[in-house]
Formats: structure tokens, C-alpha cells, sequence
């Protein structure tokens, strides 16, 4: 819908893309290959200059307080066990989570699909009773984990081992991004409103370790990156199911 095709195709994307391989290779030449290689290169390039520019931009934040998110995902990829299944619910902070979270085997990397929330809850628990010998963390936004919270009342009473991880930055920030992104990229203004935007904050902030003591999770609030992996530690060797409620900066 959002972008202009010549073919369109519908097909599982790896299924086409070796079929789309097969039927390419035998009409290339030398000047095609040898297009292909430089804009390889340029990618390649691209890449890791994005990447120096990604880590360059954290270094000023690295250690302020409220935590940024990729100070979060860095402790806790640091942190979770070798084996472990993570459930990427995260939202606005996806970009960070994937930059520190690099799978090495199929499955354990999962995320809920589609632009909706309020799935991440259920999803731990379920991926959770799918690898009863791997612990699950389910790394989940506030705003997402509201919606379906009740969930944590079933890890409780069935006992259900999960590690739900919340991103507490107090609002819906999802909606502030895409606000700016509606400004800056269809409407073509020279300047967002997104930070500003009207009801996307919780003005009363979520207490999220007390809403899952209160329905029988252990829950544990996280201010500082150091008590991030004790928090961990702790919660994997309980054998039951922990959340730990991670408060991190939610600017722009």
C-alpha cells in the first residue's frame, strides 16, 4: 500500500527469494556482478558508519539517570542466560533491543507480529510453556503490558517460570514517534509536535512490580543499571515467575 511496485508478489519471503535467486543467476554478466559487488560494498559501508554514528550518539547518555533504553538492553543481554528465549514486545525500543540482542539459533529471537499491542504478556507465557527447559523473558513497554496485565495472575496460579522485563518510561511513546514520523515524512513540516502529544502520557505512572506482587509475581522495581543482572540472576534461579520493572528514559 505504501510503496509502488512493478511486480507484486505474494509468497512466504524465503520460498520467493530462492526462487527470484534461481531465475536471476543465469542472466547476469561481468558488468551485472560487478554492480552487484560495489553496491555490496556501499551497503557494507553504510552499515558500519550507521553503526559507529548509533554508538557515538549513546556514549553522552551511557550513565545518565532515568537509564536510556540501550543502556537496558545492554545489561540485560548481558545479563540473561545462554539458552534463553527472548519475547520482543518492546515497542519504541525495538531499534535498541536488536541492536544488542544477535540470535544465534532460529527461535531465539521471537516478537509479537503486526503493528498492535498488548501482546507481549500472553506471548511470554505461551513461548514459555513451548520451551519448559529455556527461561523466557518476555521484554515488554508499559503501555503495551497494561493492556493484557492480567496475564501475570495466570503465571502466578499456574506457576509459569517467565521473566517479564518492563520498559517503564511512563508513557506511550510509540505514539509520540509515529506522530513525528506522520509530521516529518507525509505532511512534509519542517517541524514535530510528537513529544507533546495529547493523552500519551501517564501522568500517574505505572507501578508495575506492585501490580504483579499484588497478583502473585514476584516483582522488583529497577532504577539503576547495576541492579539489573543481580535482578536477573535471582529471578532465573527462583524457578517461578519474576517481572522486573526497568524505569528508563522515554524522551525523543
Amino acid at each position: 500500500k505504501s510503496e509502488p511496485v512493478s511486480v507484486g508478489i505474494i509468497s512466504h519471503c524465503k520460498l520467493a527469494l530462492n526462487e527470484l535467486i534461481k531465475t536471476v543467476k543465469p542472466v547476469l554478466n561481468d558488468k551485472s556482478n560487478e554492480i552487484i559487488s560495489k553496491r555490496k560494498n556501499t551497503i557494507s559501508k553504510e552499515f558500519e558508519e550507521s553503526q559507529k554514528s548509533y554508538e557515538e550518539s549513546l556514549s553522552a547518555k551511557w550513565n545518565q539517570s532515568p537509564m536510556i533504553p540501550a543502556r537496558m538492553m545492554y545489561e540485560i543481554a548481558n545479563a540473561v542466560p545462554e539458552n534463553a528465549v527472548i519475547l520482543d514486545d518492546s515497542i519504541s525500543n525495538r531499534a535498541a533491543l536488536r541492536y544488542y540482542f544477535k540470535p544465534e539459533n532460529r527461535g531465539d529471537l521471537r516478537a509479537v507480529r503486526g503493528q498492535s499491542i498488548g501482546g507481549g504478556i500472553g506471548a511470554t507465557i505461551g513461548n514459555q510453556c513451548a520451551y519448559p527447559d529455556r527461561t523466557v523473558f518476555g521484554i515488554i513497554g508499559d503501555g503495551s503490558a497494561m493492556m493484557t496485565i492480567q496475564g501475570l495472575w495466570t503465571a502466578a496460579n499456574d506457576n509459569i517460570p517467565c521473566v517479564f522485563i518492563i520498559c517503564n518510561n511512563g508513557m506511550y511513546r510509540v505514539l509520540k514517534v509515529n506522530f513525528n514520523v506522520y509530521q516529518k515524512d507525509i505532511l512534509d513540516l519542517p517541524e514535530t509536535a510528537g513529544a507533546n502529544l495529547l493523552y500519551s502520557d501517564f501522568n500517574t505512572p505505572f507501578d508495575m512490580a506492585a501490580i504483579a506482587n499484588s497478583m502473585g509475581v514476584s516483582g522488583t522495581r529497577i532504577t539503576k543499571p547495576e541492579e539489573i543482572k543481580p535482578a536477573i540472576d535471582k529471578a532465573v534461579a527462583s524457578g517461578k515467575p519474576a517481572l522486573l520493572d526497568i524505569v528508563i528514559d522515554g524522551s525523543l
